[in-house]
């Protein structure tokens, strides 16, 4: 995947061709050339022999697409993003959750895999992440009782639903969800 946080060729290098841009940020010259084609990174100039030619601000550019490729967006809401910034926000909180449903779906099918091994054990034993492997190392962090339960406040009051997502992940029936987001949303 293209190094998006290598820092640009030298101002005085600019601009840069087609295949010297690739190469610098590690993808392929065809990729380039579809980005294009999409109308996601055109180049600024052409040769007058018809050679794509690229500036600093699209190298810039290109570096902010491999960022958001990184993070796991597609390119059609990559382009949405760059037309229209103030989607970014949005666009990231959506993908963050949607990688905690993933990571919740997982864990889940672990956690069946294992019952059908008849292995359940194996998830207390710190292979699968699980409630009492949280507390665990938030018991070895020197953390107490009323320390988590603000976590879970600081949790519940920034990122709402990030926090519903944490909990199912751990493999938290509902109704313990419930009680924990109440708690956590009511006690000062």
């Amino acid at each position: 995947m293209a190094n998006a946080t290598e820092s640009l060729p030298d101002a005085n290098r600019f601009p840069l061709t087609i295949s010297a841009l690739a190469k610098h940020v590690g993808l392929s010259r065809s990729t380039l050339l579809y980005y294009d084609r999409i109308g996601l990174l055109q180049p600024s100039a052409h040769t007058d022999a018809g050679y794509r030619l690229y500036t600093v601000a699209d190298a810039q550019r290109l570096q902010h697409i491999c960022r958001l490729r990184n993070a796991g967006l597609g390119l059609a809401e990559i382009k949405s993003i760059l037309a229209t910034p103030s989607v970014l926000t949005t666009a990231l909180e959506k993908q963050f959750l949607t990688n905690n449903q993933q990571i919740s779906a997982l864990q889940n099918q672990q956690r069946v895999l294992l019952h059908l091994l008849g292995q359940p054990d194996l998830v207390s034993g710190g292979k699968v992440l699980s409630k009492e492997s949280w507390t665990e190392m938030f018991r070895a962090l020197g953390l107490s009782d009323q320390d988590m339960w603000q976590w879970h406040r600081n949790f519940e009051a920034s990122l709402p639903e990030a926090h519903q997502a944490f909990l199912e992940s751990l493999g938290i029936e509902q109704n313990e969800i419930s009680q924990i987001r109440a708690r956590s949303g009511t006690q000062n």
